[in-house]
């Protein structure tokens, strides 16, 4: 069987750095920053990055400045494993910290060695993540969605998944038995 350069994530040599046409989930939250999502959605369709806003239902949830953010999918019906990134913006996440869904998806996104990016509140789902409170290689820890954070996360997004992580996600572990990876 022949190997096709189509298949494999790293075949075009030219498209190295090129994150047009990646996907990048938005978990949004009640009374999520519009300021800030406006600017990391702006950053990321100007590099051809698509968006998908998700939220634990379908609808509308409603920004901090009372405007209405269309949903695109759900934690449950959208898999993290669907998109290449994963960003969780501030807001009042009381619902969404304690959604079963939410913190699946980001423990997904986790083991699947996606960036993530924590802005604002957000920061403190480091916990759920297991990881220090000011983040770690390819969990973005910041203040707010603002142009450094989303070329942190663009940055990151070339390299297609966090490898760094590897070692520490059950999906990546060796087993006993040399040629073998465990099962998660």
């Amino acid at each position: 069987m022949e190997k096709d350069p189509s298949l494999s994530l790293y075949a075009d040599a030219d498209a190295e750095g090129d994150v047009k046409g990646r996907v990048v989930a938005v978990l949004l939250n009640e009374r999520t920053s519009a300021q800030d999502l406006v600017q990391l959605l702006q950053a990321l369709q100007a590099q051809g990055v698509h968006s998908k806003l998700l939220y634990s239902r379908m609808g509308e949830v409603i920004a901090d400045d009372g405007s209405p953010l269309p949903i695109a999918g759900t934690f449950a019906g959208s898999p993290s494993l669907t998109v290449d990134a994963v960003v969780v913006p501030g807001g009042d996440l009381s619902a969404l910290s304690q959604s079963g869904d939410a913190r699946y998806y980001l423990l997904e996104a986790y083991k699947h060695l996606k960036p993530i990016l924590l802005a604002g509140d957000a920061r403190q789902l480091t916990s759920v993540l297991h990881v220090p409170t000011q983040g770690e290689e390819g969990v973005i820890v910041t203040d707010a969605l603002d142009t450094p954070a989303a070329d942190k996360l663009l940055a990151l997004m070339t390299a297609h998944r966090v490898w760094s992580r590897s070692p520490k996600s059950p999906l990546f572990r060796r087993s006993k038995k040399p040629g073998t990876l465990c099962r998660a």
